[in-house]
């Protein structure tokens, strides 16, 4: 069942760098960002599925949680800037 997790993120990560490919003016930045943090989710879980490795125990457990802490602010600010740009946007595009 373990494997079933490898492959989503594998896919995920596939499906953002196409996006980040094929949207590169707009959202190319963020989705490959995106499919980075999906890519490190494929190798955390397949080397816990696939190696036999812990880790999500002791110092890999603390180092997987500061990436996920890091992924979460950076989507937060890239939404807070996508925001705030848009309703820049918005409010001069009523004048």
């Amino acid at each position: 069942m373990q494997d079933i997790y490898v492959y989503l993120w594998a896919a995920l990560a596939v499906l953002m760098f196409a996006t980040a490919v094929k949207n590169r003016k707009t959202f190319g930045a963020t989705a490959f960002v995106l499919s980075l943090f999906f890519v490190f989710m494929t190798v955390w879980y397949g080397l816990r599925t696939f190696g036999g490795y812990a880790m999500f125990d002791g110092t890999l457990g603390i180092i997987f949680k500061a990436v996920l802490a890091a992924f979460a602010v950076f989507i937060v600010i890239t939404y807070l800037i996508y925001r705030k740009k848009l309703q820049n946007y918005n409010d001069n595009s009523d004048e």
